[in-house]
C-alpha cells in the first residue's frame, strides 16, 4: 500500500520522525503564509486558508503511522488489520477534507473576483452540490477499499433508499425544495420577501438544503421548511425597479378655477425631484366631483426601494402637494354639511297660538 511504502525506512530513528514532522509542518505554514501575502492577496488568502489545516496535519499523520509500524506487532493479525484499515480510511478522508475546504471557498473567491449576483448564486449552488457529490463518492471509494462489494451496496441502496425515502418524505421534500430554490432563484440571501398566503415577511439570512432562515421586522428569526416555497405565492420586493405612491386629496369647490395651476405645479415639481422615477407613468389629475370636495389624485414612482428611504421620499411628495395647493391660493377641503333653515309661516289672524280657546 501507499502508506506502507512511504513509511518504511529502517534508517530513520524513532526520535527523528516527530522532529521531521515538526519541521515539515512549520515549513508548510511558512510557505503558505508567504504565498498568501503575494499578489492577488485576497484569492490566495482564501486558498491558503483551505490548504493550511490538511497540509499541517499530513506530516503528523505520517509520523503517527510510522511510529505505529514500530510498536504494532505485525505477526498479530488483529493489530495489523487495525493499522491497515486506519491507513485506508486516512488515505480517503484527508483528500476529501482538502477538496471540501477548497469547494467551501468557491463562493468567497467568486465574491472577491467581483462577479455578478447571478454568478455568485451559481457559485453557492455549485459549492453545495459538489459537497454532496464528493461525500457520496468518498463513501463509495472507502467501501470498495475496505472490501465491500459496490454492486451489493448499490442493490441494497436501491431497496434501502425506497424504505428511507418513505420514512423521510418531509426531509426529501425540503431537500428538493431547497434545490429548486437554488436553481430557480426566486430570491437570494439578503432579499426582502413576503407571502400573501402565509405570514412570512422579512429578509432572507440563509438558504439551506432543508430550511430557509428569515429575519422578520421584529428582528426575530423565522425558519421556513423549503417545501413550503413550492406551494405558496411569493413576492420579492427587493427586485422592484421602484415603488409607487398613489395619494388622493380634495380641494374646495370654491377653488375650481385654481385646479389647473395646482396640477401643473405638482407635475413640474415631480420632474425636478431627483428621487422620483418620472420615466414611469405619473400624473396629477382632477378625478371627480365629491360630496364636499373636488377629488384629485397623484401617482408617481419612487426610486429608493427600502422602507425607510421610501417613506422619506413619500413625505416629500406629500409636501409638494401641500406647497402646490398653497402656492395656487387654494385650500384643502374637509367634510361640510350645509343645513338650510326655512322661515316659520305667519300664524293666521284669530288663531294666535297664544289664544286659549274653549
Amino acid at each position: 500500500m501507499f502508506w506502507e511504502v512511504l513509511l518504511k525506512g529502517d534508517n530513520i530513528d524513532l526520535l527523528t520522525a516527530p522532529v521531521a514532522a515538526l519541521i515539515v509542518s512549520w515549513f508548510s505554514h511558512f510557505l503558505l503564509g508567504r504565498w498568501a501575502q503575494s499578489e492577488n492577496q485576497s484569492v490566495r488568502a482564501c486558498l491558503a486558508s483551505a490548504f493550511r489545516p490538511p497540509l499541517l496535519l499530513l506530516p503528523w499523520l505520517l509520523c503517527f503511522f510510522y511510529l505505529a509500524h514500530w510498536f504494532v506487532d505485525h505477526s498479530e493479525e488483529e493489530g495489523h488489520d487495525w493499522l491497515a484499515t486506519s491507513e485506508t480510511v486516512s488515505s480517503v478522508l484527508l483528500p476529501l477534507w482538502l477538496l471540501l475546504r477548497l469547494i467551501r471557498q468557491l463562493p468567497k473567491i467568486a465574491e472577491i473576483s467581483g462577479v455578478q449576483d447571478k454568478d455568485l448564486d451559481l457559485a453557492r449552488t455549485l459549492s453545495r452540490f459538489f459537497h454532496i457529490v464528493l461525500i457520496v463518492l468518498a463513501v463509495m471509494i472507502l467501501a470498495q477499499k475496505l472490501g465491500y462489494s459496490l454492486s451489493a451496496l448499490l442493490t441494497f441502496g436501491g431497496v434501502g433508499g425506497l424504505i428511507v425515502g418513505m420514512a423521510a418524505r418531509e426531509w426529501l421534500a425540503n431537500f428538493f425544495g431547497g434545490l429548486m430554490l437554488m436553481l430557480d432563484k426566486p430570491f437570494k440571501e439578503g432579499d426582502w420577501i413576503r407571502s400573501p398566503d402565509r405570514q412570512i415577511e422579512g429578509h432572507v439570512e440563509h438558504i439551506g438544503w432543508r430550511l430557509t432562515q428569515i429575519r422578520n421586522f421584529d428582528r426575530r428569526p423565522v425558519f421556513v421548511p423549503n417545501s413550503v416555497f413550492t406551494s405558496i405565492v411569493l413576492e420579492n420586493p427587493s427586485r422592484m425597479r421602484n415603488r409607487r405612491v398613489v395619494e388622493n386629496f380634495g380641494i374646495r369647490y370654491e377653488d375650481l378655477d385654481k385646479i389647473p395651476a395646482v396640477m401643473n405645479e405638482i407635475t413640474t415639481e415631480f420632474l425636478q425631484h431627483p428621487e422620483l422615477d418620472c420615466s414611469e407613468p405619473h400624473y396629477a389629475r382632477f378625478l371627480k366631483y365629491g360630496d364636499s370636495s373636488l377629488e384629485c389624485q397623484v401617482r408617481v414612482h419612487v426610486i429608493p426601494k427600502g422602507r425607510v428611504d421610501f417613506v422619506r421620499v413619500q413625505e416629500s411628495v406629500m409636501l409638494i402637494i401641500a406647497s402646490a395647493v398653497q402656492k395656487a391660493g387654494a385650500e384643502f377641503a374637509y367634510p361640510v354639511m350645509k343645513v338650510i333653515h326655512k322661515a316659520n309661516p305667519e300664524p293666521e289672524s284669530g288663531n294666535s297660538p297664544d289664544t286659549d280657546t274653549h
